[in-house]
């Protein structure tokens, strides 16, 4: 990473894209140092991504799903204050690595009040500050120290004491090294220091091009990396962020060749299966050959390599008497009928598990980056190793990650994988609930809360349950619902399967625009 006061300076410009005199809808805690912020402007929803970790201190929108069901003292400071704030700017302080959020709320006692919401992009000393009237109401990383800067509530606050100048206008003349000019001018890193004083570049004189060197798993916004490397170019700050933190926290490889491994060697399997079936069967037309030995009305103790009966030769083992080869004859036959049932049932629950990793296949397509941990945890009774996972994680298991789309009249929940699928319809749902899903092909389960069912909302359910299903790329696709009373777990089956009688089907084309809109 090489967020400087340069990389603040251009987010900010980007943030007041999207978020300029927006509403503050929601505020939540992701964990220990990661906040999200919701937003709404102008008919669309903005995700506000916030890390404070040493090593990770980022601030970017987000396109994924995020879980967040951590809480904090600060968390409920920051609900109290500015939930439901109107955000009037967002700017810098100087050119350091401080964003100040200004946020509006209209008290109904004490009118219009003003907030500052101050982003500290610090490495160790990231840290996340609600303010009023220069004084600190809460702070995410509090601090006490003798004399100087305090992090506390109540105290005054300060920005960090700098006798650096500001950027906008570098003098060359006086700069003999990159180390020079870092410690001449705020908000400089290291990488940009060494690029600057390079090519004598002004601040003004970069260009935009925000880059992620694949190689050494920095970016910035410009190519200041080395030509050799590999690379990738994005169009804004955030999708870059947001690419990095998903290759960060995901990789689907694994799950994929997994899958596909198991895939392979169940079909195998299946092919060895259903020839045992016909040889069984097969097996079954002996007990006439042992009948007709038997009503040939020949000496039972003769021995011979074989006899006609009826006009049907039946070849025999020569050492053994008739009586002995029609015993043998028989013993196999029993042998073939006992096998029977068992190779069925194998073979049934053989393609239970064919059918199952073909739907593990959609799930995995289906998965952001967040929906991993439950998929994963899907995936281990049937035999995946996770690398990653400890102990200690196996035994603190938290709720499956759901999708929630909230709505004036409805709430959908749209779950990704088995896990989620029985989460959300026999935990979350309850009886007079409806429950869509696409018909007759993987896809995830729908959960709709909703006081009554209209046409809008079953269409809407209905284009959500299709998109995240297998026959996405289809037309006039089938969508089943029905109220959650009616459905019915299948016993003894592997994953997630239920059944249900009582439904009505909808037929639903997908509209991509109208599927961007819900999932924004």
């Amino acid at each position: 990473m090489n967020i400087d006061g340069l990389f603040i300076k251009q987010l900010i410009v980007e943030l007041e894209s999207s978020l300029d005199h927006a509403r503050l809808e929601k505020i939540q805690q992701i964990n220990q140092g990661s906040f999200l912020f919701r937003f709404y402007r102008r008919g669309k929803k903005h995700k506000l991504l916030i890390h404070l970790f040493a090593h990770d201190y980022r601030m970017f929108i987000t396109q994924n799903d995020v879980v967040a069901n951590e809480t904090s003292q600060f968390l409920v400071s920051l609900k109290k204050h500015i939930e439901g704030a109107i955000l009037t700017s967002i700017s810098q302080y100087l050119s350091d690595r401080v964003v100040i959020f200004e946020f509006m709320v209209n008290d109904f006692i004490f009118g219009q009040q003003t907030f500052k919401l101050i982003f500290e992009a610090m490495g160790k000393h990231a840290n996340l500050l609600l303010v009023k009237d220069k004084k600190i109401i809460d702070t995410y990383k509090k601090m006490f120290f003798d004399e100087g800067r305090q992090l506390l509530p109540q105290a005054d606050f300060e920005f960090f004491p700098s006798d650096k100048k500001s950027f906008d206008d570098i003098d060359y003349h006086l700069i003999e090294t990159p180390k020079q000019l870092q410690s001449t001018y705020m908000g400089i890193s290291s990488k940009l220091a060494t690029y600057l004083f390079h090519f004598k570049k002004q601040i003004n004189e970069i260009e935009m091009n925000p880059t992620y060197d694949l190689d050494t798993n920095m970016f910035y916004i410009c190519d200041i990396f080395d030509d050799k490397h590999e690379k990738q170019y994005f169009n804004d700050l955030s999708s870059m962020m947001d690419a990095y933190h998903t290759k960060k926290v995901i990789s689907k490889t694994s799950y994929d060749q997994f899958i596909n491994k198991q895939l392979k060697k169940y079909r195998i399997k299946d092919i060895h299966l259903k020839t045992q079936l016909n040889e069984a069967k097969e097996q079954l037309n002996i007990k006439d050959s042992a009948d007709l030995i038997y009503m040939s009305g020949m000496n039972l103790n003769q021995k011979s390599h074989e006899i006609s009966v009826f006009n049907q030769t039946i070849k025999l083992d020569e050492h053994l008497t008739l009586n002995e080869n029609a015993q043998k004859l028989y013993k196999k036959y029993h042998k073939a009928k006992r096998s029977i049932d068992p190779i069925l049932q194998q073979i049934e629950e053989n393609e239970n598990l064919i059918q199952l990793f073909e739907e593990f296949q959609t799930y995995l397509d289906l998965s952001s980056a967040i929906d991993l941990a439950d998929f994963e945890q899907s995936l281990i009774p049937y035999g995946y190793t996770s690398k990653k996972q400890t102990q200690k994680q196996q035994k603190h298991k938290q709720k499956p990650h759901v999708l929630e789309i909230i709505d004036e009249d409805a709430t959908y929940y749209i779950g990704k994988n088995s896990m989620q699928n029985s989460y959300i319809t026999h935990d979350l749902a309850q009886q007079n609930d409806y429950w869509f899903h696409v018909k007759g092909a993987p896809g995830s389960h729908l959960i709709v809360k909703s006081s009554a069912l209209t046409e809008k909302i079953i269409r809407k359910a209905a284009m959500l349950a299709a998109y995240h299903s297998k026959l996405r790329l289809s037309s006039s696709i089938p969508v089943d619902y029905t109220q959650i009373k009616h459905i019915k777990k299948i016993p003894h089956k592997p994953g997630y399967q239920v059944f249900y009688h009582v439904y009505k089907t909808i037929f639903i084309d997908i509209d991509e625009l109208l599927i961007k809109s819900y999932l924004t």
